[in-house]
């Protein structure tokens, strides 16, 4: 199989970015190394598509990492957390590629509020059971604090004895609810059980970057974007100094930032988020990649496409650079069982799941941010446009930048802005132009 048709199967199918990792650490079995080419054809079309959930798995196994704490070669920990996005959007909307966008946010919202359940987490429960044989003659009252999962179980008992009531030739809306009372002298006994569980966390995330970001679109299904994001004192040293200033200690040094950017824009669609990389000199650099969707066709559209993208990208340093996150989870489990003389039962129950996550990066000033990288792309299912940013930020970025704030600042100093001359438009026809090239041995 080419490589195109690689692409566009695990698009259509459930494509990741990393899944290659996972697929060559698989040792092939006896049989494939036996399989004739017809034979591995009809094989791939009887295998089911894998989920970004599967292939996220598989991607951990591959590297020997487990979700939680975990420990590299020289004796250093870090901390692995896998989050999942899905995008809302229909295949056909033009919105498509913006929520992308928001699936990996919300993938990455998701790992770090397992982050922070992890820091800390404040669990509560509640259980009750009660069990009764022949009629009451009414209804138990119940606290407000437990009215949200009592009425509704109880409208649930009123519904089925109102149906049996029908059942029976009877108006359940009879005066005094004797028809009710009727009914319920059939019942021979009842249990109710509801157990609630409640959660909350809140912590400040800071320093958690994005490993490998993994995008899957099944057939006829809506898709989803998954991550897996890692924390370690080393992330978390470069986080501090983004608001607090400083150096970092370097090391060996690598290939320049630029040579490590993925030039295959296949790859470029499924990389969101933070990763820091070492360049040449050995210096730590963050690189932040960031996409989004043209409203048109137009010239501008484009324009402010590209300006998304940069954005998407700068607030992921942002987020990196820290910010509060809170989780609360509510589960409630209830259910309700009758048995009447007629040997008939019946069984009601209550199921509700509730979760929040909200996350805050308040404003922090930020200098040196630096655009490496725009690139644009079709994406293999809708046809659209991405367009996409690289951004970086390095301590040492920022201190160039600083200085040359200063130095812009103390030439503004009492100065009057100059007069710009207006450039004269042509309305007729077309233009294409270059301006002078610069000196580059003047700058």
């Amino acid at each position: 199989m080419n490589y195109t048709r690689t692409i566009l199967a695990a698009l259509a199918a459930a494509t990741a970015l990393c899944a290659a990792h996972a697929q060559e650490a698989a040792p092939a079995s006896p049989e494939d190394a036996v399989a004739s080419p017809e034979d591995a054809v009809a094989n791939e079309a009887a295998v089911e598509p894998k989920s970004v959930h599967e292939i996220v798995d598989e991607y951990l196994d591959a590297k020997g990492y487990s979700e939680g704490e975990n420990t590299k070669k020289d004796g250093s920990s870090f901390y692995v957390a896998v989050g999942y996005g899905a995008i809302q959007a229909p295949l056909d909307s033009r919105s498509y590629t913006d929520s992308r966008v928001n699936a990996y946010n919300k993938a990455m919202l998701d790992a770090k509020a397992k982050m922070a359940e992890y820091l800390e987490i404040s669990i509560r429960t509640e259980t009750e059971r009660d069990y009764s044989e022949g009629n009451w003659g009414g209804t138990e009252t119940t606290g407000d604090d437990e009215l949200s999962i009592d009425a509704k179980v109880k409208r649930l008992i009123m519904a089925k004895l109102d149906k049996e009531i029908q059942t029976e030739g009877l108006d359940p809306n009879e005066t005094n609810g004797e028809a009710r009372e009727r009914a319920a002298r059939k019942r021979l006994n009842s249990e109710f059980y509801k157990k609630v569980i409640s959660t909350a966390a809140k912590a400040e995330i800071t320093g958690m970057q994005v490993m490998c970001s993994f995008e899957g679109v099944p057939s006829g299904k809506k898709g989803e974007i998954g991550v897996v994001a890692i924390w370690s004192p080393k992330l978390q040293a470069m986080a501090q100094s983004i608001s607090r200033g400083g150096k970092l200690p370097s090391g060996v040094g690598k290939r320049p930032v630029k040579e490590q950017i993925p030039s295959d824009k296949k790859v470029l669609l499924s990389t969101f988020g933070v990763q820091q990389k070492i360049d040449e000199n050995g210096n730590l650099v963050l690189v932040a990649f960031g996409q989004a969707g043209a409203v048109t066709d137009s010239p501008q559209s484009a324009n402010a496409a590209r300006n998304k993208a940069k954005m998407q990208a700068m607030a992921a340093i942002r987020e990196f650079a820290g910010e509060t996150v809170a989780v609360t989870t509510d589960a409630i489990n209830a259910e309700n069982v009758e048995e009447f003389e007629n040997a008939a039962e019946s069984y009601e129950n209550v199921s509700a799941y509730s979760e929040k996550v909200k996350a805050v990066a308040e404003s922090l000033k930020i200098s040196g941010i630096a655009t490496i990288k725009n690139w644009e792309a079709k994406h293999p299912l809708t046809g659209n446009t991405v367009y996409g940013a690289v951004c970086t930020w390095s301590p040492d970025s920022a201190a160039r930048a600083h200085s040359m704030k200063r130095t812009m600042d103390a030439a503004a100093a009492g100065a009057g802005a100059a007069r710009a001359s207006q450039p004269v438009a042509n309305p007729n026809g077309s233009i294409q132009g270059q301006g002078a090239d610069a000196d580059e041995d003047a700058f």
